[in-house]
């Protein structure tokens, strides 16, 4: 469709260029086979549509939030990219976005001893967990047996039981630009996010909150199956921090 074609290549050209855009300058630029008048005409159905919004009288316009979450959910596939963690931290302060990674369990919960009354040992394949033991601790851990810890760990966390969770919280977990949250505050419950909660608090794929965007998916990070989020602003270049990250 004529319509969501220039449409998609102002939003491309925008996001290059962070700027309004004009039907002569998308003509130009994008070498679109329409002329300027006929883009005009896209451009006012577009805008009583909701997905562009002029900026100036005499400026070009510029997608909406709506048009950019469109967009995104369109463009962004990303799902089992493979990482190197070196780059992160740099391409973090670059495209001023807010990342957490955490490699993958693969282990189940074995067994749950009552070790004299004393601790709660939940037996993983790798490692133990301990509490201190109370009949209740016991008995909650022991329908819980044969489970994966990523799934407990969702147990507990959707049960609001934050101790015991991060006692769960022995995988590897690293963030990057803590001051992305700090300078948007209002907009994040930071206490949540610069710890591994953030991958509880973020479903797989694309959210939306404001002129925000959180996109959670699996990757190999360092040759490890591990969970990625980035947050950031809407209006960010995803394409080109994608492309940064793989090169």
């Amino acid at each position: 469709m004529k319509k969501n074609m220039i449409l998609n290549h102002l939003i491309d050209l925008y996001l290059k260029e962070n700027a309004p855009v004009s039907s002569g300058v998308l003509k130009e630029k994008c070498k679109l086979p329409f002329s300027p008048s006929t883009i005009r005409n896209y451009f006012q159905k577009l805008d009583s549509e909701g997905l562009l919004l002029k900026v100036h009288i005499s400026s070009g316009s510029v997608p909406s939030k709506e048009a950019l979450k469109q967009y995104w959910y369109e463009h962004l596939k990303y799902d089992g990219i493979n990482i190197n963690s070196s780059s992160l931290e740099e391409l973090a302060d670059e495209f001023d976005l807010f990342l957490a990674i955490r490699e993958k369990e693969f282990v189940t919960l074995k067994s749950v001893i009552n070790f004299r009354n004393r601790f709660v040992i939940l037996d993983f394949e790798k490692y133990e967990v301990i509490f201190r033991y109370s009949s209740e601790v016991f008995h909650f851990f022991t329908q819980f047996i044969n489970y994966n810890i990523d799934d407990l760990k969702k147990i507990v966390f959707s049960l609001n039981l934050s101790f015991f969770y991060k006692k769960l919280s022995v995988s590897e977990y690293n963030n990057f630009n803590k001051k992305f949250l700090y300078k948007h505050y209002q907009d994040f419950s930071i206490d949540k996010l610069i710890t591994d909660e953030v991958f509880n608090h973020f479903r797989k794929g694309l959210s939306f909150n404001n002129d925000f965007i959180a996109y959670k998916i699996d990757a190999m990070i360092d040759k490890k199956e591990s969970e990625f989020i980035v947050i950031g602003s809407i209006y960010n270049n995803y394409i080109n921090f994608f492309e940064s990250l793989s090169a």
